[in-house]
Order: structure tokens, then sequence, then C-alpha cells
């Protein structure tokens, strides 16, 4: 009885998205007593980190694996989730590679396995390259470096970024690097030429740049967020799948009640606080009555890159030993590839292979509009270019999926637009945005589950009407991982 009279004292969350960062927190909040409802438009939980059925096939939607950050607050999280992943989770050591001029090469980069892999009059330019960029920038440094490419050039010399990185940057999102902030260098920005011969030499290594190890469940990466599910459930909350939100009406600076649509029906709750995943335009869109017209303005200059994912099964055993491949090179079109058996070879039958091959677009070009068939043919032939004497006898089937939100773009100066946005929405006082989406950053499924439980000891301390100061420890948490750490 206790209990009961507890839970109905508790203010009611409304969480929007089941992604990692919302099911994360609604399983948080379930355990600490509160009655929550997940608003979720797909008919699955997980997000873009869910498991899809393929035919006879299950695999991930889009290579996903679970860091292991050798962190206090890491080593915190991985207790917490750790039944989740199932009685025998496999840990694996990353299995990265990137594909340059025809060779393989280990990511992080060895830096002696490519000199040692170009032809020599190559490997003298990445040296002497880097060698002016050093002196170049220990004379002459710059006030500030507002480009990718300014800090690609400065960190590893023209040559090697431009081989490693600028190509394949630009080809991803769909812009030269010259208009692409610095910041989207987070998960590279410890990686310049002199840290990458120090660790080659064993000398320096940052854990937060070179994790290696990764958990993941052997069923599938949704085994995780199901798990989640599950706690939501049993605690009598509720997750409804095919709801599409469209609505947070405003009353006094809060949002009394969250408008959905599921099977065709307007419904309407009630609620106390709100956790919003969706994309900031989105969100900023539907609140009633409207945000500010200069908040809005700034929303629609946020950009998301979008994503084709091609899945081919091969009549073949393997393909690669690797988890994901990068394919640097002009030539190729589509972005890396992964290898679902490579993972977990429990999700292919072992006469079978699934890739999976994403292609960056932008929704407004052809190509996005393109169909299925012309997708398939675009993957095949970058497949075909790899060496591994892939056919089109060999593609037993396809499938072509999309994500039309993938990836924030991270445009010059795109903070001067972010900033306001997040000012704007948690003005609301009982709002309060996370994930990938909800804060526009590209972070990892580790944060993101960080995330969901941290706002619920957010919500559990300060109560469901303290927005400012969750702002202001998520641009402090945003600004660490721009950082690279």
């Amino acid at each position: 009885m206790t209990d009961s009279i507890e839970q109905k004292t508790k203010p009611r969350v409304v969480v929007l998205g089941a992604g990692p960062a919302g099911m994360s927190a609604a399983w948080r909040l379930s355990e600490l007593g509160y009655p929550v409802t997940v608003l979720e438009r797909d008919a699955a939980v997980g997000g873009m980190g869910k498991t899809i059925g393929l035919g006879k096939y299950r695999v991930d939607y889009g290579p996903h694996t679970f860091h292991i950050r050798e962190t206090d607050e890491s080593r915190e999280v991985l207790a917490a989730i750790r039944p989740f992943f199932g009685e025998d989770p496999l840990i694996l050591t990353r299995g990265t590679r990137v594909l340059l001029q025809g060779k393989y090469y280990i990511y992080p980069l060895e830096v002696f396995q490519v000199l040692l892999g170009v032809n020599p009059l190559l490997a003298l330019r990445i040296l002497v390259d880097y060698a002016t960029a050093t002196i170049t920038s220990t004379f002459a440094p710059p006030k500030k470096e507002d480009s990718f490419e300014e800090w690609g050039v400065r960190n590893l010399g023209r040559t090697l970024y431009d081989l490693c990185f600028g190509i394949y940057s630009a080809r991803v999102w769909g812009l030269p690097t010259s208009q692409i902030s610095s910041k989207q260098a987070q998960r590279v920005a410890k990686l310049n030429l002199k840290n990458i011969i120090l660790r080659a030499l064993g000398i320096a290594a940052d854990p937060a740049t070179y994790f290696t190890k990764y958990m993941y469940p052997r069923a599938g990466i949704s085994e995780l967020f199901e798990g989640m599910a599950g706690v939501v459930r049993a605690s009598g909350n509720e997750i409804k799948l095919g709801a599409t939100v469209t609505r947070a009406d405003c009353e006094d600076g809060v949002i009394r009640r969250v408008a959905y649509v599921q099977d065709g029906q307007e419904h309407v709750i009630e609620c106390d606080a709100v956790l919003s995943t969706l994309p900031l335009p989105a969100l900023v869109e539907m609140t009633a009555p409207a945000l500010p017209e200069e908040v809005r303005a700034h929303a629609r200059c946020l950009r998301y890159r979008s994503l084709k994912l091609i899945y081919l099964v091969l009549k073949r055993p393997r393909l690669t030993d690797y988890h994901w491949v990068y394919l640097l090179d002009e030539q190729f079109r589509v972005n890396r590839l992964s290898e679902q058996k490579n993972v977990s070879d429990e999700m292919v039958p072992k006469d079978r292979t699934v890739l999976c091959v994403e292609l960056s677009l932008w929704k407004d070009e052809d190509l996005w509009r393109a169909s299925d068939e012309e997708i398939y043919r675009l993957t095949l032939r970058d497949i075909m270019k790899m060496g591994y004497g892939v056919t089109e006898d060999e593609v037993e089937e396809y499938y072509v999926t999309d994500i039309p939100t993938a990836y924030p773009v991270y445009e010059l100066n795109f903070e001067d637009h972010l900033i306001p946005v997040l000012e704007g929405v948690h003005e609301i006082r009982n709002l309060l945005t996370l994930g990938r989406h909800g804060l526009f950053l590209n972070n990892s499924m580790d944060d993101n589950v960080l995330l969901g439980m941290k706002i619920a000891d957010h919500l559990e301390a300060r109560g469901p009407a303290d927005s400012q100061t969750w702002k202001t420890d998520m641009l402090a948490f945003m600004n660490l991982r721009f950082q690279g750490k």
C-alpha cells in the first residue's frame, strides 16, 4: 500500500521516443517508481539501436555495439545494464579497418603500417607535410580552428588528412570540409600524427579516444532495449508503439499534455514532465502555443544527414574478418560496410553472410528518391571494387531501408543556431531534451544510455520543473564530447 501511494505522488513523465536514450530514461524512472508513458512512432523499441528481421535473418538497424570505456562512469553504467545483455554477452575487441588505395589499415591508424603500406613517395609526402604543419603551427598558431579542414591539416598534415579524412568526410557529410565545423572532428580530436606515433611506440594512449572493447548481446542489440522495456511494463507503465506525437500543449510555461496519433485516432495524455529525444526542429514545431519565431528560425537551420542502409545476403560464409570497414578512396560512393556475423555469428547461418552498407544522402537529392533497385546496383558496384571477387550471382537477396535523420550536421557556426534552440525549448520548465536528436549531438549508444540514467537521477533530485539546470549540465557534457573527451 505504501508503494502504491508513493507512486501516485510521483510526477507523471512522458518520454518522447523509445531509442537508447528514451528507453534508458523510462527504465530508470520506472525503477524509481515514477508513472511513465513512452510514445514511439515505430513498431519496436530501440530507435536506431534496434534489431530488424530481413526475411529469415535478423540484423541490426545499422552496425551497433556498446563501448566499454575505462572510466568509473562507464563501469557504473555497464554494471547497471549488464542483466539486459543476456546470460553470456559477447565481449568484442575492436575490429575496424579502413580501405585505402586497395589495402586495409588498422583503425585507429597505426602510422608505421600506413607509411610502409603506401608507396615510398607518398610516405615521404606524409612526413614532410606533417613536419611543415608542425612548424607552421608552432610559429604561427591560429587563434581558432573553425573548419574540419583547418583542424585536419594542422594536426595531420595535408596529405594524410586528405587520404584518411578529407575525401571520406566530404562524402559522408555532403559538404566540403572547409564548410564543416572542426567540432565534427570530436571522434578523432586527439588523432594527430604525433599521438599516433607515440601510441605505436607504446609511449602514450588516450583511453577516451582509443577504447578497444565492446559488449554485445548474442541475439542482437535490441535485446538490451527490449530488456529495459520489460522492466517498464512490469512496473505498470506503458510503451505506446505506433504512436506519433503531434503536439505539446503548454500553459503557464510548462507542458500540461501531449497529443499523439495511434491507429488513426488522436489521443491526449496529461503530464507533469516531458523528456524528449525527438529531433530538435520537430520538437520546436510541435509546441503550442508556438515558440518565438527567432527560436523556430534557428531550428530550421539545423540539418540532419540521411542514410540509406543496404543489406546484401551473400552466398558465402564470410566476406571479411572485420566489424566495420571504412571506404576512404574517392572511387567509392558508399561510406562503410559492416558484417553482422563478425559481431555475432549466432544471427546468420554458417553458409551465408549479411552485409550492411551505408550510403549518406541529403533528402532533397535525386538519389534519395531512387528506386531500391538503383540503390542496390550502386552498392553492388562499390562492393565489387573492394577486391573480394563478389559477383551478382552471389547475392541471394537484398533489402533497402533508410534513416531520414541519421546524423546531426555540424556546419560552420552551427552553435549560433543550436544554442538559441536549446535555450528556447528549455524555457519550458518541465521540458528536458536528451539523446542524439534531442541535443543535436553526434554521440554513441553508451552516451545515450548514460544520459537516460542521468536525466532520471536529475528528476529524482530536482523535480520535474528544473529544465535550466539540466540544460546547463548538458551544455557542459556536450562541450566535453566536442573536445573528444
